[in-house]
């Protein structure tokens, strides 16, 4: 009998997955953050308000995570971005699931440099930190569809990008073209590229924006940051064989953008350019 014991199959323990969730101080971060908490997985938080980060991280360790990590990091300012690439490179050897949600509403320059550059540059910083099967997911909009993104300049300065929403869009076009133009380039090494909308959502963003905040006295309009996370919490465990390298979902289906937020053609061109913009070419 105590050989058939030792014979005998140990249970098998599960498998603890590592998630960087950039954006994670407040609504749609910090809601998937604690779904990933619930699941068991490790997490690694970013956010920018040093106080938000701190109650996310308490959050986080309420809801099951063990031993969280908080990196603050302003993504307004690149060099923040490679000193929070650093941070996270020391805190972990593997990342399973980088989450790409960090964004906001801002003019100008500034918001191609926080809403795509950053996550874009943090991305190829931690890309030998994506073991095979990894997920990179990016937090779209349907604000993609009045973009006017110079693709080939993504930091110039532009008249339209006087407007907080005009820029916005142009942002999240560079979300979807990135995401796109990943999966043609590291899908072979491993990374499933996806990125997602999360529709309109009751959170600290809608309160940078008057039309938000008059489209919030319609409640059935909104939904909760919960609710809202639940696409991508989906595409971090749905299997590989249930999703398109490069998609782009909502409420857990395929979701249609704009053509060009498709072009592969503008991809390839914004890849390149973004790569020049942060300094790594």
């Amino acid at each position: 009998m105590a050989g058939a014991d030792r014979r005998r199959p140990r249970p098998r323990q599960a498998v603890t997955r590592t998630v960087v969730v950039t954006g994670a101080s407040a609504g749609i971060g910090l809601a998937a953050a604690k779904g990933f908490a619930a699941a068991g997985d490790r997490l690694i938080l970013l956010g920018r308000n040093e106080g938000r980060l701190a109650a996310a991280l308490d959050a986080v360790r309420d809801a099951g995570a063990a031993d969280p990590v908080a990196v603050r990091a302003d993504f307004a300012d690149p060099a923040q971005v490679r000193s929070a690439a650093a941070e996270v490179r020391a805190a972990c050897d593997r990342i399973d699931v980088l989450v790409n949600n960090a964004g906001g509403l801002f003019r100008g320059p500034t918001c191609l440099q926080v809403n795509h550059l950053a996550g874009f540059e943090l991305a190829h910083l931690l890309l030998d930190r994506l073991r095979d099967p990894a997920r990179l997911i990016t937090t779209a909009s349907l604000a993609e569809a009045w973009g006017v993104l110079d693709v080939d300049r993504p930091l110039r300065a532009s008249l339209w990008h006087r407007s907080r929403w005009l820029a916005y869009g142009s942002s999240k076009q560079a979300n979807i073209l990135f995401t796109l133009e990943a999966a043609q380039r590291w899908t072979a090494r491993g990374v499933l590229p996806v990125a997602f909308f999360p529709g309109l959502v009751r959170s600290r963003f809608a309160t940078t924006s008057p039309l938000f905040m008059l489209g919030k006295l319609i409640p059935v309009l909104f939904s909760s940051p919960q609710k809202a996370a639940d696409t991508l919490l989906w595409l971090a465990g749905a299997p590989a064989e249930a999703l398109v390298p490069g998609g782009y979902y909502f409420l857990r289906q395929p979701f249609a953008a704009t053509p060009r937020s498709t072009s592969p053609a503008r991809a390839a061109r914004l890849w390149a350019s973004s790569l020049e913009a942060v300094k790594l070419r």
